[in-house]
């Protein structure tokens, strides 16, 4: 009875030890957070002096934008964002991070729709983001407006700049 204990003692004080042994290299053997992909945007209206992208400046400028941020712990991969009733681009190739067409690292932002009018008028941008892995999809979705009216100078209107890169 007495030898019998002692082995459950130590038994005890073995598994014991492992299990600390096991909680104390577990933070490195944990994967990375997944992946979670958060649409972002905005509508703004500001008045910009003269400057290299307006020759005729000074004037009020309005820019409407959208993109994804990965927010997760993981590379997302077939990302895309589509602007609703406009297209669906795909997040571009990053060759500073070294991504492919569609990936997206954790922390990555990635601007896709960039529009800039001469003027300010009521407008709106909205869309969402999806990619090929299973996260959260209650931040996918968004919605930006501007309700704010100005004439530019000289009283015209119109699309002065069409570039998703910028």
């Amino acid at each position: 009875m007495r030898k019998t204990l002692k082995r459950a003692i130590a038994g005890v004080a073995a598994a014991g030890a492992m299990g600390a042994g096991s909680l104390v290299a577990a933070p490195e053997a944990q994967a990375a957070a997944p992946g979670d992909l958060q649409i972002i945007g905005g509508v703004s209206c500001t008045f910009k002096l003269w400057g290299p992208d307006w020759s005729d400046g000074p004037q009020w400028q309005m820019h409407r934008w959208m993109g994804v941020k990965n927010i997760g712990g993981s590379t997302m991969t077939g990302v895309t964002v589509t602007e609703f009733g406009g297209p669906t681009k795909w997040v571009p190739a990053n060759k500073e991070r070294d991504t492919k067409v569609g990936e997206l690292e954790a922390g990555q932002t990635s601007v896709t729709v960039s529009t800039k009018w001469k003027g300010c008028w009521p407008s709106s941008v909205s869309g969402y983001t999806i990619a090929r892995q299973v996260e959260n999809p209650f931040n996918n979705a968004g919605f930006w407006q501007n309700v704010r009216r100005a004439q530019p100078k000289g009283g015209e209107q119109g699309m002065i700049q069409n570039d998703p890169t910028s």
